[in-house]
């Protein structure tokens, strides 16, 4: 017997997870599943560190106004960082291109295992993420989790984010890493 076709709307009814399809702005066009900065600690660690972009973070001040829009986000972070989703059970996606973590950032394994089953589920829709917690990549691609090793989907690019404004990482110490992300302040860039 078949497996029922998953939707978005029956993924979202069956797992308590909310999917954004009406971004606008810089995001329009887009379909997005994010989870919230406000409880993440590797979040909340970096927009303590001075001279970060986190502190600047327009997620936390996004999450902190709309309260309903945070109030989705924290149920998508506590069910994607809780437990691993069969590829199976995941949603067929009817996008050309899907964002992973508009918003916040990943949190552990599990969450990154559920974007690769997402990923795996949906071959012909690109995804990306964008991330600045490359150690739990870097973690997981190389000691596995619970006995299982895992590899970066071929439909799956991971922009390192530079984490300190006007300092561009090198991608050379990420080589599961597709491209780096740098913010450069006015006076950086006239300068340069």
């Amino acid at each position: 017997m078949r497996d029922k076709i998953q939707t978005i709307k029956t993924f979202e009814k069956e797992f308590n997870i909310h999917f954004t399809t009406d971004h606008n702005g810089k995001m329009s066009g887009f379909a997005s599943l994010s989870t919230s900065p406000m409880n993440n600690t590797f979040c909340i660690n970096r927009s303590k560190c001075e001279g970060t972009i986190c502190q600047k973070c327009y997620a936390m001040r996004m999450a902190k106004c709309y309260s309903k829009l945070d109030k989705c986000l924290v149920k998508n972070y506590e069910v994607l960082t809780s437990q691993i989703i069969p590829i199976e059970k995941m949603p067929l996606l009817n996008y050309l291109a899907f964002r992973f973590e508009s918003f916040g950032d990943i949190q552990n394994e599990i969450q990154i295992i559920n974007y690769f089953n997402m990923c795996l589920r949906n071959k012909n829709v690109q995804f990306t993420i964008w991330t600045k917690n490359m150690g739990i990549f870097t973690k997981l691609f190389k000691k596995g989790y619970k006995g299982i090793k895992y590899e970066k989907p071929k439909n799956l690019i991971i922009i390192v984010s530079s984490p300190y404004i006007n300092k561009a990482l090198k991608i050379s110490d990420y080589p599961f890493a597709d491209k780096v992300f740098t913010v450069y302040d006015k006076q950086y860039i006239e300068k340069h």
